[in-house]
């Protein structure tokens, strides 16, 4: 039957890898490092993700997965062509009719075997993390497809390295310096201290840059072509070295082969290079965080005359901006490729051109100023990257864009403010101690701009406020009587088909001194008129909640704080797609029985199953003797925000909509830029309420957390050890097994030799010797 001789080679190369105890040290190493450092940090962190796994950030402490492979990559290829050369088997197998592409592919194909079963061995991590959050699953395919060409590329540079030297010490040193040098220069702190043109070339020519590219869960064609053409650039040089064992260097064959190698080495590159203007992509994240949402096409398909969009950047963008420009030149390509020829895009290069720069200017969008270290000095240097929509006669300005996360609905909701004769308007109650968009919900209120008309509806004691021309009302945790002039206005208001939000804080807290007293004052009175009661309680959840930082006397320390507890999202349809969210010092909800019959109730938060309810609040300090003994009576699942809408009797009535929930303080400023997913629930609630349903789905998928939330203790400690040391166990239990069977093997093969050396020696003396036939004549 017929064998490939490469099979046969790479079979007999990853055989030889297990049968080296060396083998089993790097792996049980590898592993027991990676989880230590994975289950040390995530449980803190709090998400159910990977990104602390396959982070390109270099903590000397806390090693990442690539910087892992950057170390042990090199030691576990050192030895494919420098032990061959040192041995002298080498040339032996040269001359063997087998080709030397053969050769090299089979070390190859083996020592990406080898290194790629050491990154398979932490797939227990995401298994673990599943068990305690929604991990997004196509992301951390993407980071584990990112690590599989990282890892290819370090075997081809092992590869090469091995074939320089007959030392494996030195191969692994030369190994190590090479991907460390490759990856090093791709991390901004490096870029940053070079000139511009130099640093955007090398952060091209670094795995680094295409590997967080692919590690974020979207797969470019560009960065699958970078890392074939560095795998085929090395394998070319390695090549080069195999082959010239058994060539004369003043050949004529020899000098062919060098320039042949030479130039696929220099099309690798610059194929490499110049990939990076490739299109084509694939988005593995479960939300298509990447790629653009039906909603927005939905907005674009209601343009009547050219959206024009006119980007302005940096033609050498800083490095602190390169990948951010990258993705927004990508997402704008599919704007318009969206649109079916409605929108217009623009690029504009002001950095270097004062006609544009005079353009840029004009349009609002500024330069912005970097760092850059040079030489012993810190430098600055601008870079642009903002855009312009104009749509008819209307213009809005995106002067800086930092990030991609939620620039689509940073656009969709420009687009849709354009394609708006009026924008709706949202007014928050002032002047009885509610948050408002000047004091406490500054942030939720500047990104409720965007989309709306945010303005203020003073409340004064002898004055009926008007409401004409208001289409949402935010009431914001008031701890001051409300007259009820304007408890009227506000009831006339939602009576007539109006729609509210309504926060109101049961429990008043001194932070200070964390100690709870009722809020005689909360307004809670009015939205149980609609059936929604705010019980004069507290909510703790002792598994689901917040790590917070407290002083003591020995310094700060950080401790589980009951009293913020993370609830889940029940219905995510009207809150978006969000799926927890942060609720400090709230109270629990209850509808009453009468008003079920009037009103469609649709629950939006609900705690865990490990919840409990304080009647008696008063000390909400981290270690209340309330949360030493909460089972009991007290432990109960509660409803903490819920929205409301009023039956209609036929579809020609208007009908109210309203938002309740226990506590204000989820949509303060410090609370979300803790929990960002607060923000988002809180701008997709406004949006249910003036029915703009499109921009919530579009805002939803780019601000999804996934909370990491072990059910107990022992669950975290499984989850933790059985990666820690349940893993590397296993991996030792192997390899002494296989050895064992080895030894056993080879004293039965031993065995087998010595008797049938024995037999033959016993016949060799029984046989009588022969005699000569002339001699017997």
């Amino acid at each position: 039957m017929f064998r490939s001789p490469l099979l046969t080679l790479v079979k007999k190369e990853v055989k030889g890898y297990f049968d080296q105890p060396a083998t089993y040290i790097i792996i049980v190493l590898f592993v027991a490092v990676i989880s230590t450092v994975y289950f040390r940090t995530a449980p803190i962190l709090g998400e159910a993700s990977l990104r602390p796994m396959f982070t390109v950030d270099l903590v000397i402490d806390q090693p990442s997965l690539p910087w892992l492979l950057a170390v042990f990559v090199p030691a576990a290829t050192m030895r494919l062509l420098a032990e061959e050369n040192r041995d002298g088997t080498l040339e032996i197998l040269l001359t063997h009719p087998i080709k030397g592409w053969v050769v090299l592919m089979s070390k190859f194909i083996s020592g990406f075997l080898f290194v790629a079963l050491m990154i398979v061995t932490t797939i227990g991590i995401p298994i673990a993390v599943q068990t305690a959050g929604d991990l997004d699953v196509g992301a951390a395919i993407g980071q584990y497809i990112a690590s599989l060409f990282l890892a290819a590329s370090f075997v081809s540079i092992g590869l090469f390295t091995s074939s320089l030297t007959r030392n494996q010490i030195i191969s692994f040193i030369l190994g190590f310096a090479m991907t460390m040098i490759l990856m090093i220069v791709g991390r901004d702190e490096v870029a940053v201290t070079l000139p511009a043109q130099l640093a955007a070339l090398l952060q091209d020519l670094s795995p680094v840059t295409h590997f967080s590219s692919i590690a974020r869960g979207v797969i470019h064609l560009r960065d699958v072509i970078y890392f074939v053409a560095l795998i085929s650039t090395f394998l070319s040089a390695t090549f080069l070295m195999i082959r010239g064992r058994t060539l004369s260097h003043k050949s004529t064959q020899y000098r062919n082969l060098q320039l042949g190698v030479a130039g696929l080495i220099i099309f690798s590159v610059l194929v490499g290079w110049s990939g990076t203007t490739i299109g084509g992509r694939l988005d593995l994240t479960e939300d298509k965080l990447f790629t653009m949402s039906p909603a927005t096409s939905q907005i674009l398909a209601q343009l009547d005359d050219i959206l024009t969009v006119e980007v302005f950047e940096s033609d050498e963008p800083p490095p602190q901006i390169k990948l951010v420009t990258r993705d927004v030149n990508d997402f704008l390509d599919d704007f318009v490729a969206s649109s079916d020829g409605k929108v217009r895009l623009v690029k504009r290069f002001p950095a270097d051109n004062e006609d544009e720069a005079r353009k840029a200017s004009l349009a609002g969008v500024p330069p912005v100023q970097f760092n850059r270290q040079s030489q012993s000095e810190l430098q600055i240097t601008t870079g642009y990257l903002g855009l312009a929509m104009t749509y008819i006669d209307q213009r809005e300005v995106l002067p800086f864009i930092s990030t991609v996360d939620g620039f689509e609905y940073r656009l969709a909701s420009l687009a849709n403010k354009m394609l708006q004769e009026q924008k709706k308007t949202v007014g928050f109650f002032t002047g009885h101690g509610e948050k408002t968009a000047a004091a406490g919900f500054q942030t939720f209120a500047g990104l409720l701009s965007d989309a709306y008309e945010v303005v203020d509806i003073p409340i004064e004691e002898d004055v009926a406020p008007d409401l004409s021309g208001i289409d949402v009302v935010i009431v914001g945790g008031p701890n001051r009587h409300i007259p009820d002039l304007a408890a009227d206005a506000l009831r006339q208001f939602i009576d007539s088909g109006g729609q509210a939000m309504l926060m109101i804080d049961s429990v008043l807290i001194d932070q200070s001194r964390l100690i709870a007293q009722p809020n005689l004052n909360s307004f809670g009175q009015f939205p149980a008129e609609y059936g929604v009661v705010v019980e004069n309680d507290l909510v703790f959840d002792m598994q689901a909640n917040e790590t917070l930082s407290f002083g003591t006397q020995l310094g700060s320390v950080f401790l589980p704080y009951p009293f913020w507890p993370r609830v889940p999202v029940v219905d995510e349809k009207v809150a978006g797609n969000v799926s927890t969210a942060l609720m400090p010092w709230a109270s629990s909800l209850g509808i009453t029985e009468d008003a079920r019959t009037r009103i469609d109730v649709i629950p939006l938060v609900e705690t865990t199953e490990f919840a409990s309810i304080d009647f008696n609040y008063g000390d909400v300090r981290p270690n209340s003797p309330t949360l030493n003994d909460p089972v009991g009576i007290n432990q109960v699942q509660s409803l903490m925000g819920v929205a409301i809408s009023e039956r209609q009797n036929s579809p020609d009535d208007s009908s109210f909509r309203l938002v309740v929930f226990g506590t204000s303080r989820w949509l303060m400023d410090g609370i979300t830029d803790r929990s960002q997913q607060n923000l988002a629930m809180g701008l997709n609630l406004v949006d249910w309420l003036a029915q703009e349903d499109a921009l919530a789905s579009v805002r939803s998928k780019a601000v999804t957390a996934r909370d990491l939330l072990f059910n107990s203790t022992t669950h975290e400690n499984v989850a933790r050890w059985s990666n820690v040391a349940g893993v590397p166990l296993a991996l030792i239990a192997f390899g002494l097994f296989r050895s064992a069977r080895r030894r056993r093997f080879g004293m039965s093969q031993y065995g087998q030799t010595s008797a049938s050396q024995s037999r033959f020696r016993l016949r060799r003396r029984a046989k009588p010797p022969k005699d000569d036939e002339g001699d017997s004549e």
